[in-house]
């Protein structure tokens, strides 16, 4: 919430910019703008147009996203410079073929600023660098000027890439990443079932072993009453027989007596 804050204030006040070279604004003058412009010149409106879009990107929760379309903005910013150089570069005469053989001299220099500035209005700071990167070959005579031709191709051609593969590279990845989580999940619910089905397994194991001990405990008691009422019935038969042996005796004696 605070960096959507951060956001609103960042937009008005570009508005405010915005609304300031229209017409008169406190705590701003006329001067400043100017000196954008001039040194700017045409490239104030990718300049803008970067700054409008970099607090869109700055509204991104996520960090690594936030990260990935900010790269892809200053890359579009860069292309922005790398496709006016050679718009210039080709209007003085300059191509992929002609720069095999092209000598950088004093008139070239000249007629490259005056186009810069006066004719297509660049600015005084996308000149400076324009001026900075033919001047790299004067500089380093041992390596010819079409190197560094190229390589504002090759830079440009690079961005390009950068810019349209990175969010396919970016969704093959993603689609990777979700590939492999879902072969995790589904050895770790494979895992979990296993688990289950071993776990009520033991657990039947444990019920039939309980029955087991059961009825051994049922056999050994009534086992044990069968022997109990067997002692029991033996008992009882022997007193029977010895009530019976001492009831003649009784039964002589009286006879005895009687006579």
């Amino acid at each position: 919430m605070k960096r959507i804050k951060y956001v609103y204030f960042y937009f008005l006040f570009l508005l405010y910019l915005i609304v300031g070279f229209f017409g008169d604004v406190p705590f701003i003058s006329k001067g400043i703008y100017e000196n954008l412009y001039n040194y700017m010149g045409l490239m104030l409106i990718p300049t803008l147009l970067f700054f409008v879009l970099y607090g869109f990107v700055f509204m991104i929760e996520n960090k690594k996203r936030r990260l990935f379309w900010e790269l892809r903005l200053y890359y579009l910013y860069a292309i922005s410079f790398v496709v006016v150089y050679i718009f210039i570069l080709s209007n003085l005469g300059i191509n992929l073929t002609s720069a095999l053989t092209f000598e950088i001299d004093a008139d070239f220099i000249r007629n490259l600023i005056n186009n810069s500035l006066f004719e297509y209005k660049i600015g005084y700071l996308p000149t400076y660098l324009l001026y900075e990167f033919v001047n790299l070959s004067l500089r380093f005579k041992q390596i010819p000027f079409h190197y560094f031709y190229y390589g504002l191709y090759g830079v440009g051609f690079f961005l390009f890439l950068l810019i349209i593969f990175g969010p396919l590279i970016r969704s093959m990845n993603r689609a990777k990443e979700k590939k492999r989580k879902e072969r995790e999940r589904i050895k770790a619910e494979s895992k979990i079932r296993e688990q289950i089905e071993i776990k009520k397994k033991l657990e039947k194991g444990e019920k039939v072993s309980t029955i087991k001990a059961e009825n051994r405990v049922e056999k050994k008691n009534s086992s044990s009453l069968k022997k109990m009422r067997k002692i029991q019935t033996g008992v009882g038969t022997r007193v029977g027989e010895e009530m019976e042996k001492s009831g003649m005796v009784l039964q002589k004696t009286v006879t005895l007596e009687d006579e």
